[in-house]
């Protein structure tokens, strides 16, 4: 069998010494000199192997401190993701469904915690949405920011990154969604927050899926090259 490359070998080192070492976040990698030697690697492998695991989000660095461990962040996924995922629209589907049973899914943990402070920011947003298609303007970023601040009191942080990975995928493959001309994106979000801050769960999960299943209907309008409408990612 045939051996690695070497620089993988001192990336696979490097992983199993920040794990063993009990290394986290923010915490600092010993010297290049110190860190070859405690590997078993030339420096030359050390340093491809930490550049590679720059790529991927593992470490990184601080110029003139040295290398870190990183915080966990989906980021490095989503920017070697390729542009291409998104060809006959096959990806945007794939997309669309993951983003959805995660979002639906989570709505009766929401409306248990109740998190009215959240929820009252929310409802500011979904006004200010209306309000921004009222005026014929995009409403992508307040839509980002709802969906975001929307789970923050789960105090995930997993389910944090992944909604923003699905996000920003669904939002980079699905740039020409068709937006109906009557709008009514901020409303649709605002009965969702409205079910919540009542208390019904039964309802903001069908208010979610009303949201999906309008996103699923204009998304299918992509099949359509001849549609004029203007464009959001919902």
């Amino acid at each position: 069998m045939a051996r690695s490359p070497i620089y993988l070998e001192a990336q696979a080192r490097l992983r199993d010494f920040i794990t063993e070492a009990g290394l986290g976040p923010g915490d600092r990698l010993p010297p290049e000199a110190a860190l070859a030697e405690r590997l078993g690697v030339s420096r030359l492998s050390l340093r491809e192997a930490t550049r590679s695991l720059q790529t991927l989000g593992v470490i990184e660095a601080r110029h003139g401190n040295g290398l870190f461990v990183s915080a966990f962040s989906f980021r490095p996924l989503i920017e070697q993701l390729p542009y291409g995922l998104a060809a006959a629209g096959t990806g945007l589907e794939e997309i669309l469904t993951a983003r959805e049973a995660m979002e639906v899914g989570l709505m009766p943990a929401v409306a248990r915690l109740n998190p009215q402070v959240e929820l009252a920011e929310c409802a500011r947003l979904a006004d200010e949405m209306t309000a921004l298609e009222t005026r014929g303007k995009p409403t992508t970023e307040v839509d980002k920011r709802f969906h975001l601040l929307l789970y923050r009191a789960l105090g995930n942080p997993l389910v944090d990154n992944l909604i923003e990975v699905f996000w920003e995928l669904f939002t980079r493959l699905g740039d020409s969604i068709p937006v109906p001309p009557e709008g009514g994106r901020g409303a649709v979000h605002l009965r969702i927050i409205r079910a919540l801050q009542d208390g019904d769960a039964a309802e903001s999960i069908a208010a979610m899926q009303k949201h999906f299943d309008d996103i699923r209907v204009r998304a299918a309008l992509l099949r359509h090259p001849d549609s004029d409408a203007d464009s959001d990612a919902g």
